[in-house]
């Protein structure tokens, strides 16, 4: 439609009839008037809307109707302004019967208006309807057949594009390699074979190697070339070694009486591809059928996901019926993967997958040409402790936000890369790095420091080596590269938090001894040490001595100690003991029904201690140091859980600290391990805070 010609037609003004109109029906949300006109050589129904507000009535908006189209023009604004929407939503929003009503809907302006608007949808339907039928057909029935067929057309001429755009793009998409037929038969399929028998008949067969074989009383033997197994015992689903695929490739046997209903196996390749400067990333479900005939599987492809990787995006599609053409397959854009526990059926999205290049020569001038897929996938993706079958993508468009990767790939910092992809972002655990010029310089850290870093580790740093170094520069402490290597081979090193205490350590000693110490003294939990000696130093004892930092007999100073800090705290905190129980009330008070303090599994439940009373009687009962953390808690430092069994709600059992939105440590009596129920109850326990303190966070 025209805008410009349509814009100059003259705006309507309110007439004596409509506000004649306005006061014989006080209800009504507006007048209708209509006036049909030639608009740019157009036969064009005007469509005029008043709208009533209080005892007033003035222009709302028109809309210009014509054979193929319809828009409205907002008239409340001065300047010219166009609103795609039906003249029945803008008013009524949907209920096309308010139309033409008396009372609370719009008013038409008189009976001509009426006819004005009939006569131009009339001969629209004719023209465009001649083989329908208008028995039954009211006023509404003619607007909403006008106003519907119209937007079918818009919708229809929406989603052609579309189709076009993408068929355009799936262009880019050739052939598939000559060899891969065979490349799926034999390297997809390999572990997907069975060797299937029948000790009636004295026969057998693998689907692997395709040879038929003798059996005999003493194993199975082939008629004309030299190998046999007469080691294995064949039994239905049991491991067993073919004669000629080997030890090297054990295969299930499979008993020809019985059913093979259910051997229909399911597999997943990738190709990757180019177009230009672009990468293209295919995804094929196969699936291999031994129902019918087990000596010749039916095996079937069918292409179902491409990625197209460009320089500053990629592009998702996928084979599925297409919503505006129900019962047609075609390339759209991608619905997303499942999410949560609801793993999707393997027929609609890889488990696993096998990918075709051997190489990244492929990659060869193209966009990712310095991604190092090839080392990424030898050395980092076999790293990862749940491959993703979505990998190769997932690492593409990491890579493209993050092109420093490259870097740690090529000087061989595997483990770093393959901690930063799992862990590196995530909201607790967050390490910053940058697209810098040097390796140095992406990781924040000095030439000096860069090589502590890669000297303390045998380069092959961690997350944690990374911290640690990290953490020295911030704070001004020194550390070499032996300090680094001492850190990483202590026994039971957990979170990078420690390796900060270690760090700040070195204000009173040398990191080596401290570690030397914690060796000889077996402390497995390194928190105890630093407990004790914040409690000796916040008492005044003199933290140049060694005497005090490292006493003979560790555990029995650490529980002395912690009953001298408890009564020294008791005596000089009491003021703060009446805080904590008044924040003890509000956090009970605050707590909702979600909150995890109110978390119950495997017999266990937790909950906050009552009052001060509790932690000091939990310490004395299980001959912890608990009793010590009040002041902590106070300033908000960490948090104390009570961990009970549910029949025994009274009774002290495990103590938990949380911190830094992780478990720091759970103790049971005089500080022993977590039973493996206490372990897997933690594990809920955490996941539920985590989740609990994200949504905290987004509130």
């Amino acid at each position: 439609m025209n805008k410009r010609a349509l814009s100059k037609h003259p705006r309507p003004t309110v007439t004596k009839r409509i506000r004649e109109l306005r006061t014989m029906a006080p209800k009504m949300k507006g007048v209708v008037t209509a006036e049909r006109v030639e608009i740019d050589d157009k036969d064009t129904l005007v469509l005029n809307c008043f709208k009533a507000e209080k005892r007033k009535i003035s222009p709302w908006f028109r809309t210009f109707c014509q054979e193929e189209d319809f828009i409205s023009q907002d008239l409340t604004e001065k300047k010219v302004k166009w609103r795609t929407g039906g003249f029945d939503y803008i008013t009524t929003g949907w209920n096309y019967s308010d139309w033409w009503k008396h009372g609370s809907g719009m008013v038409l302006g008189s009976v001509e208006d009426g006819n004005i608007i009939l006569d131009f949808l009339k001969g629209w339907r004719k023209r465009t309807h001649t083989n329908r039928s208008d028995a039954g057909f009211e006023f509404d029935d003619y607007i909403g057949a006008y106003h519907q067929d119209i937007r079918d057309k818009r919708l229809a001429a929406k989603h052609r594009k579309k189709r076009e755009q993408i068929d355009r793009r799936m262009e880019l998409f050739g052939d598939i390699p000559d060899d891969y037929q065979e490349f799926i038969e034999k390297t997809v399929f390999d572990d997907y074979n069975y060797f299937f028998y029948s000790k009636k008949d004295k026969k057998a067969f693998c689907t692997r190697c395709g040879h038929e074989y003798e059996i005999r009383p003493n194993g199975v033997y082939h008629k004309k070339i030299a190998v046999w197994n007469n080691v294995s015992t064949l039994k239905h689903n049991s491991d067993y070694i073919c004669p000629h695929c080997g030890i090297s490739h054990p295969i299930k046997a499979k008993s020809i009486g019985y059913g093979r209903s259910q051997l229909l196996e399911v597999n997943w390749s990738v190709l990757i591809q180019n177009s230009g400067e672009s990468v293209l990333v295919r995804y094929f479900c196969h699936t291999k059928d031994f129902r019918n005939n087990f000596r010749k599987p039916v095996i079937e492809t069918q292409e179902r996901f491409r990625t197209i990787h460009t320089a500053v995006k990629s592009e998702d599609y996928e084979w599925s019926e297409y919503s505006y053409d129900p019962g047609k397959h075609r390339w759209g854009y991608q619905k997303g993967h499942m999410p949560g526990w609801a793993w999707p059926s393997e027929f609609k999205e890889p488990r696993t997958v096998v990918l075709y290049n051997k190489d990244d020569s492929v990659l060869t001038g193209t966009c990712m040409k310095y991604s190092c897929l090839d080392l990424f996938i030898k050395k980092v993706a076999s790293l990862r402790d749940h491959n993703s079958p979505w990998i190769i993508d997932q690492y593409f468009n990491t890579f493209r936000e993050k092109p420093f990767i490259e870097q740690m790939i090529k000087i061989g910092w595997f483990r770093l890369v393959k901690e930063y992809l799992d862990y590196g972002t995530e909201y607790y655990n967050k390490v910053e790095l940058v697209n810098g010029r040097t390796i140095a310089e992406t990781l924040g850290l000095t030439r000096e420091q860069f090589l502590i870093l890669r000297e303390g580790t045998d380069n092959n740093p961690t997350l944690k080596d990374l911290k640690t170094v990290r953490y020295a520069a911030h704070t001004g402490k020194r550390i070499t590269a032996k300090d680094l290597e001492s850190l990483r081979y202590l026994n039971g090193q957990s979170q990078s938090a420690e390796y900060e205490q270690f760090i700040d350590a070195t204000e009173y000693t040398t990191i080596q001894k401290l570690c030397r110490y914690m060796k000889k003294q077996k402390i497995a939990v390194y928190k105890d040490y630093f407990d004790f000696v914040g409690w000796i130093q916040e008492m005044g004892y003199d933290m140049g001595n060694e005497f005090n930092i490292y006493p003979g007999k560790f555990v029995e100073k650490h529980n002395e100690m912690a009953d001298a800090y408890t009564k020294f705290k008791d005596k000089k905190h009491r003021e703060d003991v009446k805080k904590f129980n008044r924040l003890l009330k509000k956090l009970r008070k605050d707590a909702s029904e979600d909150n995890p303090v109110h978390y119950k599994a495997l017999g266990l439940f937790i909950r906050l201690p009552y009052e001060t009373s509790e932690l000091k009687k939990e310490g004395e009962t299980l001959h912890h140091c608990v009793g010590t953390y009040i002041d902590r808690v106070i300033k908000g430092e960490t948090a104390i859980f009570f961990v009970r069994k549910l029949e025994e709600p009274d009774k002290p059992y495990y103590t938990l600290e949380w911190k830094d939105h992780q478990v720091v440590q759970c103790r049971g009596l005089r500080n022993c391990d977590m039973t493996p129920e206490v372990k897997a109850f933690t594990k809920m326990f955490s996941d539920q805070m985590k989740k609990y303190e994200a949504r905290k966070e987004v509130a």
